[in-house]
């Protein structure tokens, strides 16, 4: 996502989900990207709006970058 231009930050530690999202709401990240053990098996990745009313959406991880450019461009 860096290679990209996007920027793109990390949950670290052993948090549990809820956690993880609440700290990704208050940083003001606009979208979430989830890649759990579900989305590797299946090569797809999770992207969770955190603060529209889109939802979220899953995508192959080759269109990720494109999905996410596409998602800022109308913000």
């Amino acid at each position: 996502l860096r290679q990209a231009g996007l920027r793109a930050d990390r949950a670290w530690g052993d948090r549990s989900m809820k956690a993880q999202m609440k700290v990704a709401d208050r940083s003001g990240a606009a979208v979430a990207v989830l890649i759990g053990e579900g989305e590797m098996a299946n090569g797809t990745a999770t992207v969770r709006d955190l603060r529209g009313d889109t939802g979220q959406q899953e995508v192959s991880r080759t269109d990720l970058v494109a999905t996410l450019q596409q998602r800022f461009a109308s913000i």
